[in-house]
């Protein structure tokens, strides 16, 4: 704690995630870890390689420890969640958020702010603020003027505003929270819809954004990546295609999902001469989250988009038309009889359950290669210490 840390994106390329001592720092999001070296080496700024199972392991211990505190927990994000604390009024909320953040830093070892508020817009700039204290705890409810915090929050902060809308607001002269809480609302609604009244509502403190306590079917999943080395054979491109078709059919068995469309692109740098990108799509006779047949017509796609002589740099695969692995529809044409379909679905349940009690990869298909040179690079990944045997923490 205390110290400037940043979190690199896949291949140690730009930074993704920043803390609050960075931000200080003027270090951008999105920056090229390339661009900063000077600024790193003045501040000894803490770099890490993105560890993904150590974030996701924490995120869910994180999130259950929240369950205790309240019967209504939306999970917006791997880091962020809202909770329901309506049916708390008769409490002194501050000291329960300050009980939920000791809580949180006893149980799991990290520390949270608590932004407290009447609405989830509110909320979220009261976590703001919470952030930069020394409590980590606001509650802007008991705030004696909410309009004098809104008149320093510059739009652009503001949750749900993204860059297209804060330009065009600060062109019409709103420039803060608070002017556009009290700004016309029908121009705020020509441009922004219903979603902008919603937020000028928010602002107001009347709550317009229910709690979401159920996932939302997902509509399609993608897995790419940038190669550390641009590669330039088939069997190359090939394998890395397989391993992320791979990635991609455990991800929908894991939302109890099939795939219907299958998308493979790849592409070589956009920043070098004679720049090359191609895509092939294919419908699937039937939907499916086996990963041998995703894996062959994705094979098949890849044929077609290779190009000899190009250096890939980045390459992926989206699979769309998403629907419930329970809803798969047949059709006349459908030879595998039900002996066959439950085998490929006891084989995908045994290696899902293999990889996940013993680590990623740990039973795969040959066709993901065994050297991989287009595996991401991670040289600065921390240990991941709940989820990995090798990694516990060693105390002498």
């Amino acid at each position: 704690m205390g110290k400037p840390v940043v979190v690199l994106s896949n291949n140690d390329g730009c930074v993704v995630a920043r803390s609050q001592e960075v931000k200080d720092l003027g270090i951008k999001m999105g920056v090229p870890v390339f661009r900063i070296y000077e600024l790193i080496k003045r501040y000894d700024v803490q770099v890490y390689s993105s560890n993904y199972s150590l974030y996701g392991d924490l995120s869910g211990r994180v999130m259950s420890t929240l369950a205790y505190f309240a019967p209504d927990v939306e999970i917006y994000s791997i880091d962020e969640a809202f909770i329901d604390l309506s049916g708390f009024r008769y409490r002194d909320l501050t000291e329960y958020g300050n009980e939920i953040r000791q809580r949180v830093l006893q149980w799991v070892g990290i520390p949270v702010s608590v932004g407290i508020a009447p609405t989830k817009t509110l909320a979220k700039l009261a976590n703001l603020i919470a952030k930069k204290s020394n409590s980590g705890v606001f509650d802007l409810s008991v705030y004696p003027s909410i309009d004098e915090i809104l008149s320093q929050v510059d739009v652009g902060d503001i949750w749900g505003v993204g860059f297209k809308y804060a330009t065009w607001l600060r062109e019409k002269g709103i420039n803060t929270a608070l002017q556009l809480k009290n700004a016309d609302e029908s121009l705020i609604r020509k441009k922004m819809g219903i979603v902008g009244v919603k937020l000028q509502l928010e602002l107001r403190g009347e709550s317009c954004l229910a709690m979401e306590l159920l996932d939302n079917p997902k509509k399609g999943t993608c897995v790419s990546r940038s190669f550390p080395q641009s590669i330039d054979t088939m069997p190359e491109l090939k394998e890395a295609i397989a391993s992320f078709t791979h990635r991609a059919a455990e991800k929908l068995r894991r939302q109890k999902q099939a795939a219907s469309v299958i998308t493979v692109f790849a592409r070589t740098s956009p920043f070098r001469d004679n720049f090359y990108s191609n895509s092939a799509t294919a419908e699937l006779d039937l939907s499916t989250n086996y990963t041998l047949e995703l894996s062959r017509v994705a094979a098949q796609l890849t044929e077609s988009i290779y190009r000899k002589g190009q250096n890939f740099k980045k390459a992926g695969v989206i699979m769309t038309g998403l629907v419930s692995e329970k809803q798969v529809q047949g059709n006349l044409f459908d030879v595998s009889n039900d002996e066959e379909k439950m085998r490929s679905r006891n084989l995908m349940s045994v290696m899902d359950t293999i990889n996940e009690i013993y680590g990623r990869d740990t039973l795969r298909f040959a066709t993901t290669g065994v050297i991989q040179v287009w595996k991401t690079k991670s040289e600065q990944r921390s240990p991941k210490y709940t989820t990995c045997w090798q990694d516990l923490l060693e105390v002498s």
